[in-house]
């Protein structure tokens, strides 16, 4: 693939002080050129800017500059940390930032159903996201452009990296980059308003709207009575900025999806808990318009580890199905397998804390329980202290502490590190700073 750089060329790191030696183009934009480049034995990517990108965006060294000076909120960012230059040249071309590693996919990938993962990566892809977005914007930054052609994932464990880090910018700060269709905020798109950190909020809701549902939360049978219009092809303008509503507003029925047009739509949205399908009716009902109702990102990060705790997997076909806390709590029967149709019961759960502070967590198979769980370290999810083991069914101490179980008949059971504690009905688990109580039925 011919390029600006060639294979063998020298560029210059400028604070570094070093020559990074190109090696291959990893791929390319309207804006630049990426490539993979050697310092030393280490090698990074070098984003390379087209001259007349730079002659349209007057404030990208601006941009460039704060975020090499911040640093990176959060691993998950490609992040720049130095510009780059020709040898002998006082102009940078371009910066210097990590490499993506190979096994992060596009999610775009997972849009065109290329990829399967399960339900549980993608409630880390959630986590990680909100996580991420949340630590941009506490310094101070809004991304701009949040979009699913930006962010790459392991389909394997739900880590995230998020591409394009030169769209980052001070929050409210004038600039040319406004965003993508469809994932702009409404106030935006009419240019009512500079990007910021509520708009990424609206596009960071589109964007988790996409990844649960394989749709747009603004397209339903609406896009097919438009009439097409050349200056708007995708409809995105008038789907998503003049006239939008929620294809599952709880009373406009408008806007609903069809069959044989959405049909992801209509077969997701059932399959997840009341409490993540009420949060996208609130970001695309309350929140459409009115940017102070926006999901915060922590909310997100919430609800991503809640329904990540309650999945349990259908014993005839493995399908993963979601524990819908709120209907249990109706006295509601659980919803049937949407793999196979079979009806389910209540998985074994686990009731963790206090009355203040509880996590319930249902004790499928290859479950795990971390510091966030048993040591109230709030979205510690580093290292596993326990997990659900299958034959004997129990929970496995991968911690170096003890636990002491009390059965009904108030026997004590003390389970040392790597030992396999039998669950039995409303057994009560000390795990030290956290109390439990186990359910079967």
């Amino acid at each position: 693939m011919e390029g600006m750089l060639k294979r063998g060329q020298t560029v210059v790191a400028r604070n570094m002080q070093s020559a990074a030696v190109v090696e291959d183009m990893l791929g390319e934009g309207a804006q630049a050129e990426v490539y993979r480049a050697r310092i030393g034995d280490s090698r990074y990517a070098v984003k390379w800017y087209r001259p007349e990108y730079l002659n349209a965006d007057p404030r990208l060294w601006d941009r460039l500059k704060v975020a090499i000076n911040s640093g990176s909120p959060t691993e998950q960012f490609l992040w720049p940390f130095d510009f780059v230059s020709m040898p002998r040249s006082a102009a940078c071309g371009g910066y210097i930032m990590p490499l993506k590693p190979p096994e992060f996919i596009s999610m775009v990938d997972l849009l065109r159903r290329q990829c399967e993962p399960s339900f549980r990566a993608l409630t880390v892809v959630g986590f990680n996201l909100a996580n991420s977005f949340l630590k941009l914007h506490a310094a101070g930054l809004c991304y701009r452009d949040i979009n699913f052609g930006n962010v790459f994932f392991n389909p394997e464990t739900g880590d995230i990296r998020i591409a394009d880090t030169d769209n980052v910018d001070v929050n409210l700060k004038a600039g040319s980059i406004k965003g993508t269709p469809g994932f702009m905020a409404p106030e935006v798109a009419r240019n009512l308003v500079q990007p910021n950190a509520m708009s990424d909020r609206f596009s960071l809701a589109v964007l988790l709207f996409f990844i649960f549902m394989l749709g747009h939360p603004l397209k339903g049978k609406r896009e097919l009575t438009l009439p097409y219009d050349p200056g708007d092809p995708d409809m995105s303008r008038r789907l998503c900025e003049d006239d939008p509503v929620f294809v599952y507003h709880p009373t406009d029925e408008s806007n609903r999806p069809i069959p044989g047009e959405h049909d992801p739509l209509l077969s997701f949205w059932p399959i997840y808990p009341t409490s993540l399908r009420r949060l996208y009716t609130r970001a695309f009902t309350d929140g459409l318009m009115d940017p102070d109702a926006r999901i915060m990102e922590n909310e997100w990060r919430k609800e991503m580890g809640a329904i990540r705790d309650v999945i349990f997997h259908c014993e005839r076909c493995t399908a993963e199905n979601f524990f819908d806390i709120e209907r249990a709590r109706q006295k509601q029967p659980v919803n049937p397998c949407w793999g196979c149709g079979r009806a389910l019961e209540n998985p074994p759960r686990m009731r963790l804390g206090g009355e203040h502070d509880p996590f319930l967590v249902v004790l499928s198979r290859g479950a795990q329980l971390f510091p966030h769980h048993l040591e109230r370290d709030t979205y510690n999810f580093g290292r596993a202290l326990a997990e659900v083991t299958a034959n004997p069914f129990g929970l496995r101490n991968l911690s170096s502490n003890s636990w002491v179980c009390r059965a009904q008949d108030h026997s004590i059971t003390v389970v040392r590190s790597d030992e396999v504690l039998p669950l039995r009905a409303d057994c009560h688990i000390s795990f030290g700073r956290i109390e439990a109580q186990v359910r079967l039925k």
